[in-house]
């Protein structure tokens, strides 16, 4: 068994006292070592993008891929957009180069070509192949050499920018040809400054959208975008302070994957949980199923027609015919196997719904904690700081162990949150025993944590006029916030390390794949 004592004894903080020497007004409080450990660490294979900056990070990938494949700026953009803006990928171009441009839109294969002649396509013709004005000036065609005239290109274009998420997708206008249209010929016909926004906004979506590389912050409120050649689901801490999983963008769940959290979310949808109650509280009616809750003591039950029913009578224990039900002297009296069998059904189904209930509510009560640190209690924490500064003349840094049991407290409650998640798909053995034992150590130190930020010591510290007293009071609350961080960090890494060594096989697959 782990023992739930930190390494280091946690100072005793004492209540307010009632009287004090006024004998310092100013002092300067010593800065211990080892403070300066407790600072975040940063990922550096994470870096965060500005809005305003992620066309620049397009553009430097379009002039590597032209250095790269030696292809001009419009078919080098088509090759990314093929390779889904993946720089690695772009190594298979050589593989086979006529075929990859045909693929990306770039030319026309051998087999589309004959297509096209054998149905009578004339390329570099006479005419504009949608309304056959005599060609002239303004006559344009791709690399395939169809011709259209420059009304049929810019109606065209109009049309097709309508659809942001597919117009740099969009074929030639010539039935049957592949070649897509480069964003460059939408500049070159489209000049009207709202179809241009269209265009530049369809250009950003289809370079995020399709680019596994960068991830925007689920916060409406924030512009920033991750970006990581790392697809996997890891947690994500924005700029903004919103943490998310890279892979999937939705609230972060580690240690559970994409799939278990989405699964665990569309499980506890409100309407589907209404269903599994109603199958498991009530009765349909034989005649026309209509669901049937008793809300009074007598057997006899009628679909009331009032509600959609059909009018009914029958008895709600054994569900026979009222009118024959006193025939055979009440066969409901009798455990038969039909009988047994639906009960077993509506008991297993309170039971699943009794343990559904169990973690969700501890899941919610954690994700509920988590909000309420990170908004009320931060702020409340923050005017306390700034007393400590203005009043008590701290210097900002000192106060920074206080931010600290903030942040490690939500971390803390974020993962204790996720592992309900967890919890509720492993199936019941010893090492799930083991889990639950580290899970309540961890909730043990968080909830200690908890208590240090929301009751009154750091108040009676405050109040305290003392110096001495004051500064001693100080260290004590320090310390003791550093030693259950401490604690904290420690039994999460420890939990999380063997939940995805040794507890992943552990899962209960079928529950999993209800």
């Amino acid at each position: 068994m782990t023992d739930l004592k930190p390494k280091k004894e946690i100072g005793k903080i004492n209540t307010c006292s009632q009287s004090f020497n006024d004998e310092q007004d100013d002092y300067e409080y010593e800065y211990e070592e080892g403070d300066e450990n407790n600072d975040k660490v940063i990922d550096e294979s994470i870096t965060f993008i500005p809005e305003e900056d992620i066309l620049k990070e397009r553009e430097i990938m379009i002039q590597e891929a032209i250095e790269k494949l030696f292809l001009e700026r419009d078919q080098a953009i088509l090759a990314l957009i093929y390779y889904e803006w993946n720089m690695d990928n772009l190594d298979n171009w050589y593989e086979d180069v006529d075929i990859n441009k045909a693929k990306a839109g770039i030319d026309l294969s051998p087999q589309v070509k004959e297509k096209l002649e054998k149905d009578g396509v004339v390329s570099n013709g006479d005419n504009c192949l949608t309304c056959f004005e005599e060609k002239n000036d303004t006559f344009f065609s791709l690399i395939c050499g169809h011709q259209f005239c420059k009304d049929c290109w810019i109606e065209y274009l109009k049309e097709k920018l309508k659809n942001p998420l597919g117009c740099l997708s969009v074929q030639c206008q010539q039935g049957g040809c592949t070649c897509i249209v480069p964003e460059a010929i939408y500049k070159k016909f489209i000049t009207d400054k709202v179809q241009l926004e269209k265009l530049d906004k369809a250009i950003f979506k289809n370079f995020i959208n399709r680019n596994e590389d960068f991830k925007q912050c689920p916060n409406p409120k924030c512009h920033f975008y991750s970006k990581s050649t790392m697809h996997s689901a890891r947690e994500i801490n924005c700029k903004c302070g919103t943490t998310y999983c890279f892979k999937c963008s939705k609230d972060t769940h580690r240690p559970c994957s994409c799939e278990m959290f989405e699964k665990w979310l569309r499980m506890n949808d409100t309407a589907k949980n209404d269903d599994k109650w109603i199958e498991a509280n009530t009765k349909e009616c034989p005649h026309c199923h209509q669901k049937i809750e008793k809300s009074q003591g007598c057997n006899y039950m009628l679909c009331d027609k009032r509600v959609g029913g059909c009018g009914h009578a029958f008895c709600y224990v054994c569900e026979t015919d009222w009118s024959k039900h006193s025939q055979d002297h009440f066969k409901c009296n009798k455990y038969t196997d039909a009988v047994k069998n639906k009960e077993q059904k509506a008991n297993k189904i309170k039971e699943q719904l009794k343990r559904t209930d169990f973690y969700f509510k501890r899941y919610m009560i954690n994700k509920k904690a988590v909000e309420i640190l990170d908004k009320q209690t931060r702020e409340d924490i923050g005017e306390q700081i700034n007393i400590l500064v203005t009043v008590k003349n701290m210097p900002i840094l000192e106060m920074k162990f206080v931010t600290d049991a903030i942040d490690t407290t939500i971390k803390g409650k974020r993962l204790l949150k996720n592992t309900y998640i967890f919890g509720y798909y492993m199936k019941d053995n010893e090492k799930k025993q083991y889990f639950e034992h580290e899970q309540g150590i961890l909730q043990f130190w968080t909830e200690e944590l908890h208590r240090y930020l929301i009751d009154d010591q750091l108040t009676c510290i405050i109040e305290e006029d003392n110096y001495n007293n004051f500064a001693e009071k100080l260290k004590n609350y320090k310390n003791s916030i550093y030693n259950i961080i401490e604690s904290i960090e420690k039994y999460s890494k420890g939990l999380i390390d063997d939940i995805e060594n040794n507890f992943l096989s552990e899962i209960d697959y079928k529950l999993l794949d209800e």
